[in-house]
């Protein structure tokens, strides 16, 4: 049996970076880029939602779609960030962090999905 998603390291580092992502939106004045804004909410809820619901499928086929989905939603968030970064709407410094941040998380579930492609069952 798998073990519960709030265990996988993308689902824990989704968490904290979706905070810090919100607290960085948080920061940016109100009715600013707010396209963007709710953009990187969507897409870093997306990671850890779509990682959930992937754990609770029952085929590999479902599971590893349902990874991949978070993956690419992981990049979304990098490239939110880079427009953040590219209309100075945050500190550049922070904004390189929450990125890589977001592309461990993206290699912590090319890892998961390979290891459910590998399964025999």
């Amino acid at each position: 049996m798998d073990k519960p998603f709030e265990d996988f390291p993308a689902y824990i580092k989704g968490v904290n970076v979706a905070k810090e992502a919100n607290l960085v939106c948080a920061d940016i004045k109100d009715g600013q880029f707010n396209y963007l804004k709710d953009q990187i909410r969507r897409a870093a809820s997306s990671v850890i939602l779509n990682l959930a619901e992937g754990s609770g499928r029952w085929t590999k086929r479902d599971k590893i779609n349902f990874y991949r989905i978070a993956r690419a939603s992981a990049f979304e968030c990098c490239a939110v960030l880079d427009l953040f970064a590219a209309f100075q709407l945050a500190e550049k410094q922070h904004l390189e962090r929450l990125k890589k941040q977001f592309v461990e998380i993206a290699g912590n579930l090319q890892a998961l999905i390979f290891s459910i492609e590998k399964r025999k069952f």
